[in-house]
């Protein structure tokens, strides 16, 4: 395998887990949540905040498509407004693997689909952020992954040489577009399989065996 100079890991469902209808559970019924998300089209409307978009132009939108189904709005904004509650807990076994990561010395960064405002107000829940070398967030650029436009950016940014990056995320169409540019990837299952391939690429030494 390849050597790495160099990390850059996603955020939701890498660092920390991220459960949109956690943000509604028990506020709203999980019947009218998945109405929603199918009839009003949750991920679209969630790429727009990722991408940026002023959160009240996106309600608007949303009142102005769908004039019958006020409810549909209310349930977008109480999932914005208890967001935070959607991030659901680190994601198994990351914080020591990155805390060793970081040890290496070699650099590590985040690129993450995010709105802005609640990344601020949340990055609080991932501590290690601070030790980062640096952090691209899609809100805060208006560019979102897959687009290879928000991979060069990031590359460019911090002068990185791509097929010297391991990028880490859990989407498959974001890890095939970065690998498309070269830069190399690993499709994120689970912080053992992460593990394996960070050792085999010498970025790790590999454990002890235990008697």
């Amino acid at each position: 395998m390849g050597g790495v100079d160099a990390i850059i890991l996603d955020l939701g469902n890498v660092l920390y887990a991220w459960e949109a209808v956690a943000a509604v559970a028990g506020r709203v019924s999980l019947a009218a949540w998945e109405e929603f998300c199918a009839g009003a089209d949750f991920t679209a409307l969630n790429r727009r905040s990722d991408l940026g978009e002023d959160f009240d132009v996106i309600v608007a939108d949303l009142a102005a498509a769908h004039p019958e189904r006020p409810d549909w709005t209310d349930i977008l904004r109480t999932y914005r407004a208890c967001f935070r509650d959607s991030l659901t807990g680190p994601v198994p076994g990351m914080a020591d693997l990155v805390d060793e990561f970081l040890a290496t010395g070699l650099p590590l960064y985040c690129l993450t689909n995010y709105d802005g405002p609640t990344f601020d107000a949340t990055r609080d829940l991932v501590p290690q952020l601070d030790r980062f070398s640096g952090i691209v967030v899609s809100g805060k650029e208006h560019l979102i992954k897959p687009d290879p436009a928000i991979f060069r950016l990031t590359l460019e940014r911090f002068g990185l040489e791509p097929t010297r990056v391991l990028f880490i995320d859990d989407s498959q169409a974001n890890t095939a577009s970065a690998a498309a540019m070269g830069i190399l990837t690993h499709t994120f299952t689970g912080a053992g399989a992460l593990r394996a391939e960070l050792v085999e690429r010498g970025v790790l030494p590999a454990r002890a065996t235990r008697p």
